[in-house]
C-alpha cells in the first residue's frame, strides 16, 4: 500500500495546481454547455488560487520540498 507522502509533495507544489488549471481550462474551451464552461473556469481559477496560496506559504513559512 502506497504512503501519504507522494500526494504531500504534490499538494505543497505549485506546479500541481497550475497544471490542474491548465486541465480545467483546456476541459472548458472543449465545451459547449455553457453552464459546464463556466464551473470549469471556475475550478482553474480555484486552481490557480491553491497554486499563488502554495508558493506564498512556502516563501513565508520557509517549507521545504519533500
Amino acid at each position: 500500500m502506497p504512503t501519504q507522502k507522494p500526494m504531500i509533495k504534490l499538494i505543497r507544489n505549485e506546479g500541481y495546481w497550475r497544471d490542474r488549471a491548465e486541465e480545467a481550462l483546456a476541459i472548458s474551451a472543449e465545451t459547449r454547455n455553457p453552464e459546464c464552461k463556466r464551473i470549469m473556469r471556475e475550478l482553474a481559477d480555484t486552481y490557480e488560487l491553491l497554486a499563488r496560496l502554495t508558493a506564498e506559504f512556502k516563501s513565508v513559512a520557509g517549507t521545504p520540498e519533500f
